[in-house]
């Protein structure tokens, strides 16, 4: 009886498969679009894509927690790529276009939080181009 009562406690107790179903997977996929599609607005949070996908803030947590990531960081991922490529575009054409703009447009509300992020991920600021970098018109000697 003792041997049953102890491997009921550790099936309880027992870690749970944190491999997402294939349910969770097309879910992830369909949040994951909702992101895409509303990244660029900075009133977008994690609050906003479990709306939008019609699932609790929880279950969202959950999806992310089983990929190792937050959905905060999975929003701030897609601004942050969206804003490496604008200014890529930026250096390629020499516009005079502002970094505070890119920064808007990305879904930051403000330059120095957008130079923070964008100098933590990528290790130089906006305005720096990375080592190696050659202008599309200028070719390496």
């Amino acid at each position: 009886m003792r041997l049953a009562v102890y491997d009921l406690v550790g099936a309880l107790f027992a870690p749970v498969d944190p491999a997402p179903s294939r349910h969770a997977d097309k879910l992830f996929m369909r949040v994951r679009s909702i992101i895409k599609d509303g990244f660029a607005d900075p009133d977008f949070c994690p609050d906003e894509a479990a709306a939008r996908a019609g699932i609790s803030l929880r279950y969202l947590q959950k999806l992310f927690t089983q990929r190792g990531s937050t959905c905060s960081e999975f929003i701030y991922s897609f601004r942050l790529d969206q804003a490496a490529r604008l200014l890529h575009r930026r250096a390629e054409l020499a516009a005079n276009q502002h970094l505070s703009e890119i920064a808007y447009a990305c879904g930051f509300r403000g330059y120095a939080h957008f130079a923070r992020k964008f100098r933590h991920r990528f290790g130089h600021a906006p305005a720096a181009r990375p080592a190696g970098y050659v202008h599309a018109r200028q070719q390496p000697e």
